[in-house]
């Protein structure tokens, strides 16, 4: 007994301790395997920490549990290049144990996530992130002749995703919604053809936004669901389940079908589960959130639906809703009056799913505010057009509210009243207007806040809508509105005639001070500080604002800004103003020294914007126009730039970047002069020059800075005119650059010169190219043309593996380090290859010229020509020079060499040539010579820039002594009325 007892006993030890060391043995099969996968099934970059990917039984005995640590996914594709999909703290993957041990595939029977982020995002051409990448076929088996079969099968049964943020954005729609704290998980065999599905999903906060309108806001939503799917059929069928937003909870039955035609094919209902008024409140998020539990409701809800029929393209199934709320009262503890006799009979049908058959019928919706009645009623038929036939009708004491609902801290009164009234048809495209007749405002409004000891008192607003069925007669009329402030006045008015061809009117005067707004009417996550007082009265029809008709226009006045300062959580930076002064007339808005802060930088702005009326209201020639002039001591672009923008170095910058679009309705000039300039690793001085954007092109004139101890002039183009083949074009020039600096901090010299990290000194160099951009904005070498001129003045180059390379096959010692003085090297470059004139370098003795070309991936092929001396290099050297050359050398002067260098630069291959090879460079000269001309033409209609620099510099200038003239003429007045009274007897 006792021995069978302790065989027992081993045998379970043994079993033990195979199960704890089995993962040991098949860890590196099942990384390579994951490894392959990944590589082999996903358009992107992915990544995980390796030092984290481990195997364990015992987490779902007797499976394989493989947990891959800090998993994520950025998308390689070129809509969302550099945009992360997926990251996940923990990636868990259940695998059947025998299929690792005995077979070649391994079965994966359950799939977890803990604290997973999953972006989704739709493009406005409509494609999805998630489409361009690809993944394993897995809804059929490999054949035996398919050695490219996965080594990974899904035949999941279970799955959890844990503490998830999901993100989606629609941009054709548009929609965008977050989840947040997104639980679900879920089981079946979905490798059979018909099994049961069963699921769970907790939301703890759910964001959605349609089209600029907010549907949900931070509401819970559970939901228990249970499926039958039958595969072959491609239909499932809802069994038992439950959803809930918040407190109301509603449920389906039916099927959704998905035949082979791609097709769906609706027969659902669904209805609430529960029928009390409160559970409809929960949807409201400012009810939900403050003291809902403690809310004394009552009332019966009824809230059921349907969706039925085929959709398909555009074709849409049939739906409709109904909602019925009766006898529906609401009062806050604590509160002495409360919302009674709520009444909602709506109903939404669309039997056959064509939009412009919706009906919409809201027969009746009333609510008591204490004992202030409110009332609506919509009839409407059609989206375009809407036929409708609605009104709204109120008088409500804004102090009455405060004694319904809990507003702490804030006191509110006044009277609001509204009565609205519209009937007949609607559409802007066919310039159909019903009947409207319709009143809003509030008399004597009054907002006291606990964090602000003085009112916002004397609110006036008036507002008239009035139509008899036409839009040219229809007036839209703002008679009044005022407020006081600390005893500042705010006033403005404003009238719009004939929709048709809107003629409009409006006049604001008076002062803002933002600080004490925004303690009265606090803003999320956001400070903002500041006074405007404003003077502006504007007058004209559409159709010449449209035409750029603007002396039909009449608009004037000032406006301006003191000690403005905005910051809010996206926007950490933060921004200000310390001062700044508008002036307008019908075609530019003149701004005189704005000055202030954007972030850490400090600024000093003048100028106008042209044509703002046309940009703003989207008139015929919608362009802006303007110029500005722009100083300051500090620029940190650095700050402007996410985290991901930042690299180690220059040239790198855009690597992370998207095309960015240079808008077509600017025609811009910027003049800029600024001390110190931050860009990535790089302390900009002196910086000055133009910035010109027009027809979606963006300049740079006459750009100077100095930096790395060089100085720099540039004048550049980058056109996205064509957003699919971005363009740019540079006219560089450099001195006394360092090139090692330039080496270190630029990827486009380690691609034109890499060479340079081993050359000890200064260059200056000329540069005219021109090229292509991928998508995100990296050049593309290989579209690369230009030329350019290399001079050295005094340098050195040592350590460098070519230069080893020369001593080595030739047997000299005078090669390294090599004396580059007063060198000049012309070169050109094609297609991305550069192509060097020959040129002369001396080492002691020994003469050298260079010719030949690299392409900017690396590889290079040079022609060095060497006349070395060989009197005082004694017999070895001469030994030496017989066997390389295959002639007896007894004592010439000097032998003459050709010495082919291909390879890299950290790989290089030298060999000696045939004498009888071009040497002078001959050949390439004609290619060159042509793409000099091609990129001299390409750039010059790239850069050509100076006439709209001038023209823009012409008209600051002229504004700018208008402006001089007048203040000297001020001074003159005040100097002779001064003398005048000083001479008086």
């Amino acid at each position: 007994m006792k021995k069978a007892l302790l065989i027992t006993l081993g045998v379970i030890v043994f079993l033990l301790v195979a199960l704890a060391v089995a993962p040991f043995l098949f860890k590196d099969k099942i990384r390579a395997a994951v490894d392959e996968q990944l590589a082999k099934n996903i358009n992107g970059k992915v990544w995980y920490d390796a030092d984290r990917f481990s195997l364990t039984v015992f987490s779902h005995f007797p499976n394989l549990t493989v947990s891959i640590g800090g998993i994520g996914l950025v998308s390689n594709a070129e809509q969302f290049k550099g945009d992360t999909l997926f990251t996940a703290d923990e990636f868990k993957l259940e695998l059947n144990l025998m299929s690792v041990i005995t077979g070649s595939q391994m079965d994966i029977k359950g799939v977890y996530l803990v604290k997973p982020m999953i972006v989704t995002l739709v493009d406005t051409s409509g494609v999805m992130s998630w489409s361009t990448l690809t993944f394993p076929d897995t809804t059929s088996a490999p054949t035996p002749e398919d050695t490219s079969a996965s080594t990974l099968s899904l035949k999941i049964e279970k799955w959890k995703i844990t503490d998830a943020l999901i993100i989606y954005d629609d941009k054709t729609m548009p929609v965008y919604a977050k989840m947040v704290n997104f639980n679900h998980e879920g089981s079946g065999d979905i490798n059979a053809d018909v099994y049961d599905l069963d699921t769970y999903t907790n939301i703890e906060k759910t964001f959605v936004k349609f089209a600029g309108v907010t549907y949900l806001n931070n509401q819970t939503i559970e939901a228990k669901a249970k499926m039958n799917i039958n595969m072959k059929e491609s239909k499932y069928t809802f069994m038992d389940n439950q959803f809930a937003i918040n407190d109301f909870k509603f449920g389906f039955d039916g099927s959704l079908a998905m035949p082979a035609d791609s097709s769906m094919v609706y027969d659902i209902t669904y209805a609430a589960k529960e029928t009390g008024f409160k559970n409809l409140l929960s949807l409201v998020p400012a009810v939900y959130t403050k003291d809902y539990d403690k809310i004394k409701t009552d009332g019966t809800l009824a809230f059921n639906g349907y969706v039925k029929g085929i959709m398909k393209g555009n074709q849409l199934p049939g739906f409709g809703l109904t909602l019925l709320v009766k006898d529906g009262t609401l009062q806050y503890p604590d509160l002495p009056s409360g919302v009674k006799n709520v009444t909602i009979d709506l109903t939404v049908d669309d039997k056959d799913g064509v939009l412009d058959h919706i009906v919409v019928d809201l027969k009746k919706f009333h609510l008591d505010m204490g004992n202030m009645p409110m009332d609506a009623r919509l009839h409407s038929v059609g989206i375009d057009p809407i036929d409708l036939d609605a009104n709204l009708l109120t008088k409500i004491n804004l102090e009455e509210i405060t004694k319904v609902f809990p507003v702490e801290g804030t006191q509110v009164k006044g009277m609001l009243s509204a009565d609205i009234k519209a009937k007949g048809k609607y559409s802007d495209s066919l310039k159909l207007m019903p009947v409207v007749d319709g009143l809003f405002s509030i008399d004597n409004g009054y907002v006291k806040s606990k964090e602000f000891p003085l009112p916002l008192e004397q609110v006036f607003l008036t507002t008239t809508v009035q139509s008899p069925g036409d839009m040219v007669n229809t007036v839209i009329h703002l008679s009044r509105f005022h407020m006081l402030l600390d005893n500042e006045k705010f006033e403005a008015n404003a009238k719009v005639q004939n929709l048709e061809n809107i003629r409009y009117e409006a006049t604001i005067k008076g002062i803002i001070d933002l600080a004490k707004m925004t303690k009265i009417y606090p803003i999320a996550n956001t400070t903002l500080t500041g006074r405007i007082n404003a003077d502006i009265t504007t007058k004209g029809v559409m159709s010449d604002v449209e035409a750029g008709h603007y002396q039909n226009t009449a608009t004037s006045g000032t406006m301006s800004i003191d000690k403005l300062t905005y910051a809010a959580t996206d926007f950490k930076q933060g921004a200000s103003i310390n001062q700044a002064k508008f002036s307008f007339t019908p075609d530019k808005m003149n701004i005189e020294n704005m000055s202030g802060f954007a972030g850490k930088s400090d600024y000093v702005v003048n100028g106008f914007f042209a044509n703002y009326m046309g940009y703003v209201f989207g008139g015929k020639d919608s362009t802006l126009r303007g110029v500005l002039n722009y100083s300051g001591k500090k620029l940190d672009v650095n700050e402007w730039m996410t985290e991901d923008e930042t690299p180690a170095t220059t040239d790198t910058a855009a690597s992370t970047m998207a095309v960015v679009e240079v808008p077509k309705n600017l025609d811009f000039t910027f003049l800029a002069n600024v001390t110190d300039v931050l860009y990535t690793n790089l302390d900009l001085q002196n910086f000055a020059g133009g910035v010109l954007i027009k027809d979606g092109i963006l300049k740079l004139h006459d750009l100077n800075f100095q930096t790395l101890g060089g100085k720099f002039n540039i004048d550049m183009a980058y056109n996205t005119q064509n957003m699919k083949d971005p363009k740019y074009a540079m006219d560089l020039n450099i001195q006394q650059l360092s090139f090692k600096e330039a080496y270190k901090t630029f990827n486009t010299v380690k691609k034109l010169a890499a060479v340079s990290k081993n050359i000890e000194g200064k260059m200056d160099m000329q540069l005219l190219a021109s090229g292509s951009l991928d998508q995100g904005m990296n050049p593309i070498y290989n579209t690369m043309n230009g030329h350019g001129v290399l001079n050295i003045p005094s340098a050195q180059l040592a350590n460098s593996k070519v230069l080893d390379g020369l001593a080595s096959v030739t047997k000299t010692k005078e090669l390294s380090p090599l004396s580059l003085n007063n060198v000049k090297v012309n070169f050109t470059i094609v297609d991305g290859s550069v192509i060097l004139d020959p040129f002369d370098v001396n080492a002691g003795d020994i003469k050298m010229n260079i010719s030949g070309k690299n392409k900017l991936e690396g590889d290079m092929d040079y022609l060095v020509k060497m006349d070395v001396p060989t009197g005082a290099l004694g017999t070895a050297a001469g030994d030496a020079l017989s066997n390389l050359t295959g002639t007896k050398i007894s004592a010439p002067k000097s032998v003459k060499m050709n010495l082919n260098v291909t390879g890299t630069v950290d790989n290089p291959k030298v060999r000696l040539g045939s004498t009888s090879a071009s040497s002078d460079g001959e050949e390439n000269k004609p290619v060159a010579e042509k793409a000099k001309e091609a990129a001299k033409t390409e750039i010059k209609n790239q850069l050509d820039n100076n006439a709209e620099v001038q023209k823009a510099k012409a008209e600051l200038e002229a504004k700018e002594k208008e402006q001089e003239e007048q203040l000297k003429k001020q001074a003159q007045d005040e100097i002779e009325k001064k003398a005048k009274s000083l001479f008086k007897f």
